[in-house]
């Protein structure tokens, strides 16, 4: 009995430890309201945009600009999607890790002009980028 006990109260304070606080993203780079694009085609000819407009969102789109319409939003305030982000370390606002319905990954704020990003699709086609560096637009 003492051990049943002690399983469910070991339980229950792993549940509340799991808990995870999102968090609006801090970097200024994050919310400077830029467009950066991948260095090269990461899919095919496309190539990967990360757009920090009004929202935080993940495009393909060709080399002059990002496919309007397509694409993942990871994160906007206006619209309540702001459980999706959270920082990976509290002492360093420049990682973020992300998860929405479709795609699990992070962005890495690398300086003022740049942007590493990681994200896998979890639905299909079941895209996987493991690393593509995304540069301010002018």
């Amino acid at each position: 009995m003492k051990k049943t006990v002690i399983l469910i109260t070991v339980f229950i304070i792993f549940l509340i430890s799991c808990k995870v606080t999102t968090t609006a993203p801090e970097n200024q780079s994050l919310i400077n309201g830029s467009n950066y694009k991948s260095s090269f085609p990461v899919l095919g000819k496309a190539y990967l945009w990360v757009t920090t407009t009004d929202k935080i969102s993940l495009n393909f789109g060709t080399d002059t600009g990002p496919d309007i319409g397509t694409g993942e939003i990871i994160y906007d305030s206006a619209n309540s999607i702001t459980n999706t982000m959270s920082l990976t370390d509290k002492n360093n606002t420049n990682t973020y890790a992300f998860q929405t319905g479709t795609l699990t990954g992070s962005l890495e704020v690398l300086d003022d002009r740049r942007i590493k990003v990681y994200f896998t699709q979890n639905v299909t086609p079941y895209i996987k980028i493991m690393e593509a560096v995304c540069e301010t637009t002018p």
